[in-house]
Parts: C-alpha cells; structure tokens; sequence
C-alpha cells in the first residue's frame, strides 16, 4: 500500500470534494458545505492513518464516495432536525393558541416592513426562496446563474443581520 502526504492528497483532491459535496448536498443546506468537507477530510486523514485504503480503486474515487456519503448523511440529519423543529412548532402552536395570535401578527407585520427595506434584487430572490422554490427555479425565473441566486441569498443574509435590531454582522467585531 502506498504512502500518503495528507497535504498533497487534500490539494488534489479539494475541487473534486467540495464539487462533490456541492453537487450532493440540498441547496437549503448548503451553510453546511464547509462542515462536511472538515469531516470528509478528517475521516479521510483518519482512515489513511489506520491503512483504511486498500488501493483497489484511485484515492480519488474513494474521497469521491467518502465525500458523497458525508453529504448525504448531511442531508438525512438536517431533515430529521427540520421535521423535529415542526412537530415541535406544531406542539407548542396548539398549547398556545390563544396568546399567540397577537404576537405573531405583530411580528408578521415587523418582518414585512423589513422586508420591503430589503433592496429589491434581493427581496425578489428571498421571497422565491421563502415560498419554497429550488436554487434551479429560482436561477431559472429569475434568469440568472445558480451561483448568482447563492450569492444574493448570502447577501441578504447578511444585509438582515445588519439591520435587525440585536443581529450581528459575522463580519463586523463584535
């Protein structure tokens, strides 16, 4: 079996990894892309330490399927976290019907108003993304490259973060 230089394997393999985990994962959790290339590559070092490939196949083509099934298991943990957060919501909304109808219209309203403070290429993008819509259709309605709607996205993100009242901008020193 040979050896490895765990820096050279990561090199070669960097795009291949996180095209694969781009490609894999859900576009909804694609916050998670740099999660799971950190566990693609620790459980790559890990196995290379313990003489894990046997070298039947190019390494490239096991990071390949290490990066995919990372992705995947991913994916399946952020829907079981998605489908515990609405049953939870579920709960709680039957448990508190009566007192929560007032608050949650004010609060309704207040992100409305934020809303339409949001600049409107963003705005449009975010409202597509909110009523469920796919990266793809999103690109597609709004004729626009995939990295494009990402981008917008992120940008938004950041661009609530700097005007809600508490929020944080992650680039700002806190």
């Amino acid at each position: 079996m040979p050896e490895f230089d765990f820096e050279t394997v990561v090199k070669e393999t960097k795009f291949l990894v996180l095209k694969t985990v781009g490609d894999t994962l859900i576009d909804r959790f694609d916050d998670a892309t740099e999660d799971v290339v950190q566990e693609v590559y620790f459980r790559v070092f890990k196995s290379l330490e313990k003489g894990g490939f046997d070298g039947r196949s190019k390494i490239s083509t096991w990071i390949y399927t290490i990066a995919r099934n990372e992705a995947l298991r991913m994916n399946e943990k952020r829907l079981r976290e998605e489908e515990k957060a609405k049953r939870y919501l579920v709960k709680n909304k039957v448990q508190l019907s009566g007192v929560r109808e007032e608050a949650t219209f004010e609060k309704e309203e207040w992100m409305e108003s934020l809303l339409l403070q949001i600049p409107e290429i963003y705005r449009q993008t975010l409202r597509l993304y909110l009523a469920g819509n796919t990266m793809d259709e999103i690109a597609k309605e709004l004729e626009v490259q995939q990295g494009t709607v990402k981008s917008r996205l992120f940008r938004t993100k950041e661009w609530i973060r700097k005007h809600i009242p508490g929020g944080r901008n992650e680039f700002q020193e806190s």
